[in-house]
């Protein structure tokens, strides 16, 4: 019986000892939890504040990025206006250095208005000034000792009227664009959206490149001619039949040009 009694007592204590460490083993985990947690916590990267001064470069860079095509544009559009105004005072020059026969273009003498009988072209009238100025300007890929040749050619073709009238209308039109509008609005010209930038540098280039087109259309009459192409210098009626196709056609780039001043027009008045 005594030595139950002892026996029970060591399993007693062996019991309590062993729930006591499986508690501090517990602590133990527990706290050692707690810690990593902490050192975690600690580790973690703060966010990073704004800078300001990155933030304002990289909008500049955005707005330069954004402004460049229409810089372009305005660049493009500026030295074409340039070029076209220069070459418009080029022949204001001419027509103010003209010879007393007018390069011997006789068909000055055969064209006039209806509304002043008694006036023609070889006046010294504003608007007779300004008729043989715009044909001068046309007619630039011909030498002017061989204006005379053209006029005489154009003579015989019995289209005077049509082909002198329609020339002159073309130049026209492109010089009432550079002289009153678009060379004095060229400083406003940042105040379009690029869109309309677009569409005026595309049709202002339509304009010019319809000179230059005509230019070398009717240049071609008097090549054609001095060749005998087709006959036309040897058979009156073939020259009349050639020049009547010429006048067609440049009735066409006429009706193109003044379509394309309509649209400019339309995008400048405003600024």
């Amino acid at each position: 019986m005594k030595h139950k009694i002892i026996a029970g007592l060591f399993v007693f204590l062996f019991l309590a000892c062993n729930t006591d460490f499986n508690t501090k083993q517990k602590d133990m985990k527990y706290q050692s939890s707690k810690k990593r947690l902490k050192s975690k916590k600690k580790g973690l990267t703060p966010k990073t504040k704004a800078n300001p001064i990155q933030e304002e470069s990289s909008t500049n860079q955005k707005e330069d990025h954004d402004t460049a095509p229409k810089n372009t544009l305005l660049n493009d559009l500026r030295n074409l206006i340039d070029k076209a105004h220069a070459n418009n005072e080029k022949y204001e020059k001419k027509l103010k250095e003209e010879p007393k026969d007018q390069y011997g273009i006789e068909a000055f003498k055969n064209l006039g208005w209806s509304s002043s009988p008694g006036e023609k072209v070889t006046a010294d009238t504003e608007r007779a000034k300004r008729y043989r100025k715009n044909t001068y300007s046309i007619l630039n890929t011909i030498d002017d000792n061989q204006l005379k040749k053209f006029s005489e050619i154009v003579m015989l073709s019995g289209q005077i009227q049509g082909i002198f009238n329609t020339i002159e209308a073309i130049e026209y039109t492109l010089s009432s664009l550079i002289v009153p509008s678009l060379y004095p609005k060229k400083g406003n010209l940042e105040k379009l959206e690029i869109s309309n930038l677009e569409k005026l540098k595309d049709s202002f280039e339509k304009v010019l490149s319809i000179k230059t087109t005509v230019s070398k259309m009717v240049h071609q009459l008097l090549l054609d001619y001095q060749n005998d192409t087709n006959q036309i210098k040897t058979d009156e009626n073939k020259l009349k039949s050639h020049a009547d196709k010429l006048f067609n056609q440049i009735s066409e780039k006429k009706k193109e040009a003044e379509k394309l001043k309509d649209d400019i027009f339309l995008i400048i008045n405003n600024i």
